[in-house]
C-alpha cells in the first residue's frame, strides 16, 4: 500500500504568524507555496513558485503598442509601421534587480515611428516620466529599484549619441552621427533621416554609392541653401566629399536634400552622414 505524506498547513496570515522548528516546511493554503522554518523567524521562509521564478521568456510584438507584466523580460518588436508605446508595470510589482529589455527586431524604428517607454503612474525612468527609443534596431534595458523608478541599466542605438560629459542632474554635451541613403530620382531628393531638433552640425559628409545618372555632378544642402554642404559632387560610385561647415544650430528637424546641378536624376544613390553636436538640459 502506498503512503501519503501530509504536511502541517494553513492560510497566509497563520503561517505569517507561525514560527516552525528548525527544518520544519509547512504549506502555505492561500499562495498554493510551501514554507521553510528556522525555529526562529515568524512566517519562515517561502518557496518560489515557479511562475515567479526569473526566466529569459520573449514577448513579441508585431506593430502594435503593449501593456508589459511583471512576467516580461524581454519585449522584441518584430515589425513598426509607426510611433508605439509600452506601457511599464508598476515598478513595485516588478522584481527588483531583474532587467526589462525592449528592443526593435525590425530595424524599421525611427524617429517617427519611436518606441516609448511609460513609467506606471508617478514611477520615474531615470527621473523622467518616459523613454524613447528612435533609432533602426536600437533598444533599452531597465531595472525596477522595487518601489517607484527604473533605471536604464543598458541602452544601444545605431548612431546614439555619446556623451561627452555628464553633469549631477542630467545636463549632458553629446556627440553623433546619422548615416542615411538616398535613392536619387527627379530634379532633388528628400533624405530619409533629417538633422535632428536642437543640435549643431558640423559637417554632412557624401559618398556616392552607387553611380549618379541623369546629372552631371549633385549638390547637397538644405531648403533655401541647395549647396550647403557641398556643389558640383561627382557622380561616380565611391567619390566622398566631406562637407564640412563652421557649427550650425538647427532648432527644429531640418530635411537634407540632394539636388541635380542640371537636368534630373535618373538614378544612382548617396549615402549622406550628419554629424553633429547635443546639448541636453537637466532631466530632473
Amino acid at each position: 500500500m502506498s503512503e501519503q505524506l501530509q504536511l502541517r498547513r494553513g492560510t497566509a496570515a497563520q503561517i505569517a504568524a507561525f514560527t516552525g522548528a528548525q527544518g520544519e516546511v509547512v504549506v502555505d493554503t492561500t499562495n498554493n507555496r510551501l514554507v521553510l522554518q528556522d525555529g526562529a523567524t515568524a512566517g519562515g521562509y517561502a518557496a518560489a513558485k515557479l511562475s515567479e521564478v526569473v526566466a529569459n521568456t520573449r514577448t513579441s510584438i508585431a506593430d502594435a503598442s503593449y501593456a508589459a507584466t511583471a512576467t516580461d523580460r524581454t519585449i522584441a518588436y518584430v515589425a513598426l509601421t509607426a510611433a508605439r508605446a509600452v506601457a511599464l508595470p508598476a515598478a513595485s510589482a516588478y522584481p527588483t534587480g531583474t532587467r526589462l529589455l525592449v528592443v526593435d527586431e525590425s530595424g524599421a524604428c525611427s524617429s517617427s515611428a519611436t518606441l516609448t517607454l511609460n513609467a506606471n503612474g508617478s514611477d520615474r525612468i531615470n527621473g523622467a516620466a518616459s523613454f524613447v527609443i528612435a533609432s533602426p534596431y536600437g533598444c533599452a534595458a531597465i531595472e525596477s529599484n522595487g518601489a517607484n523608478a527604473w533605471t536604464i541599466v543598458d541602452q544601444f542605438a545605431p548612431g546614439s549619441l555619446t556623451t561627452i560629459a555628464q553633469g549631477p542632474f542630467g545636463a549632458s554635451f553629446q556627440c553623433g552621427v546619422l548615416e542615411t541613403l538616398v535613392t536619387l530620382s527627379g530634379a532633388s531628393t528628400t533624405a530619409p533621416t533629417p538633422i535632428p531638433a536642437n543640435c549643431i552640425v558640423t559637417a554632412v559628409g557624401a559618398r556616392t554609392v552607387t553611380a549618379v545618372t541623369g546629372a552631371p555632378s549633385f549638390q547637397v544642402g538644405v531648403s533655401g541653401n541647395a549647396g550647403l554642404f557641398g556643389s558640383g559632387l561627382n557622380v561616380a560610385a565611391g567619390s566622398i566629399n566631406f562637407g564640412l561647415i563652421g557649427p550650425n544650430p538647427y532648432y527644429s528637424a531640418t530635411p537634407l536634400i540632394v539636388t541635380a546641378t542640371s537636368g534630373a536624376f535618373t538614378g544612382g544613390a548617396v549615402r549622406l552622414s550628419i554629424h553633429y553636436l547635443s546639448m541636453g538640459p537637466s532631466t530632473w
